[in-house]
């Protein structure tokens, strides 16, 4: 009988050895095939996405970019980034609706100043103070975060700079034996004898409003100079000042004189640069990121010279104060889920968007890197050489002032070069723009 009962107990222990055995490879099976259990919940969670958003459809920096992701995402498996883009206007609207109805992404574009503000009063951006203790402040360039600091606190990085350069084909000057103009005086007169050989001397798109506001703002920075231009903006000085009237009326002569291409006001940016690097127009006001562009026409590059735009005799500005500096920038909303990850993937975005884009000519650095000067686009060089002698610098207007008022300062500049208002109302129209 004893040993009836040990059969018993040692067949039972085996039943229940059987049995455990079977509920574990149940749990393991469960796990392995993802049919929803913590396990694989814990798993899914570690992976980050990360939704990226920027300018560029198309473009010198696209092509940077797009390496830099692909990297990233190569080299973090768990934190992966999806980009989306638009071109820059439609992303100006795109940016600003998904800001005010708390539908930003992760990391965004955007541009410093006033354009970002209401972001920032709005508590839409994340203050990134506390992630840059660690040598990040060091590795700027002085000055870079200037534009991107609001109430003491940063709330983007930068990632390149720009300057506007006036671009001058030095072989159509040569060949029509007209000297390259250092004063509004001289300017006026090239202006006239292009057109009396047919050739149109300036270029600009004026569709595009923006490449015409490039001739009002450093006009007007040439005529009242770089605080009375930075005070008027922020609101400290009035565009009714006798120096912005001035402006205007010098904008409108050189209007009024057919300076610029003709059918200008329907030409996008595109089109009207197509014909300078056409090299069938002498001058070019624009950005210096347009030294990359240069590269789609080398003969046409090697004939153009970077010049610093014509000063005005006895005015207040001088040649050496600019218009441009440092306003592109990237952004990590507020309402991010992961805050460190987006901060990470933005240091190393606009980091490496610095160095590349400066070795690829796309625009200059905001971040000390070392590079091989010998490869550097030689017209950017000389751009950046020239500003080294630097005595103020001014954001272009539309830029600084954002939204609504950006627009309507625009739309007042295509107005003044149509002959649709006077100087005086252009002054009157501007300082009433809420700052």
């Amino acid at each position: 009988m004893k040993r009836f009962w040990v059969l018993v107990l040692a067949l039972l222990l085996m039943l229940s050895a059987t049995a455990c055995s079977s509920g574990n490879k149940d749990s393991n099976d469960n796990t392995s095939n993802g049919s929803g259990n913590e396990g694989q919940s814990s798993a899914t969670a570690k992976k980050v996405k990360l939704k990226l958003w920027t300018i560029w459809p198309s473009g010198d920096f696209k092509p940077i970019r797009d390496e830099l992701v692909e990297k990233w995402n190569k080299d973090h498996p768990d934190i992966q980034v999806e980009v989306e883009s638009a071109e820059n206007d439609a992303y100006k609207t795109k940016v600003q609706t998904a800001a005010a109805a708390d539908g930003l992404p992760d990391i965004f574009f955007s541009y410093g100043a006033g354009f970002s503000k209401p972001f920032v009063d709005g508590g839409k951006v994340l203050a990134l103070d506390e992630y840059l203790n660690d040598g990040t402040k060091d590795k700027l360039t002085a000055g870079s975060l200037d534009n991107l600091t609001y109430n003491s606190k940063v709330y983007g990085l930068p990632y390149t700079m720009w300057l506007g350069t006036f671009f001058v084909n030095q072989e159509l000057f040569d060949k029509n034996n007209i000297k390259v103009p250092t004063t509004y005086t001289e300017l006026l007169e090239v202006v006239k004898a292009f057109r009396a050989k047919g050739i149109d001397p300036m270029a600009v798109g004026g569709k595009d409003l923006w490449t015409s506001e490039f001739y009002q703002n450093v006009i007007a920075l040439r005529e009242g100079g770089t605080k009375l231009n930075l005070d008027a903006l922020r609101g400290k000085a009035s565009f009714e000042d006798a120096a912005f009237t001035k402006a205007a009326e010098k904008l409108q002569k050189l209007a009024k004189e057919d300076a610029f291409m003709k059918g200008y006001m329907g030409l996008s940016r595109d089109e009207s640069e197509a014909v300078f690097l056409a090299g069938k127009i002498p001058m070019y006001y624009n950005g210096s990121w347009f030294a990359k562009s240069l590269d789609a026409a080398p003969d046409v590059k090697a004939k153009v010279k970077v010049m610093k735009f014509p000063v005005i005799e006895g005015a207040a500005g001088n040649e050496n104060e600019w218009i441009g500096g440092v306003l592109d920038t990237f952004m990590v909303s507020s309402k991010t889920k992961y805050p460190e990850q987006s901060v990470q993937f933005l240091k190393y975005l606009t980091e490496n968007l610095s160095s590349e884009g400066y070795k690829a000519g796309a625009g200059l650095p905001t971040w000390k890197t070392k590079v091989d000067e010998s490869k550097i686009d030689p017209v950017l060089k000389d751009v950046l050489a020239s500003f080294n002698k630097s005595t103020g610098v001014v954001p272009l207007y539309d830029l600084y002032l954002g939204g609504k008022q950006g627009e309507t300062h625009m739309n007042l500049v295509a107005k003044l070069l149509a002959n649709k208002i006077t100087p005086q109302e252009f002054g009157v129209q501007m300082q009433a723009l809420e700052r």
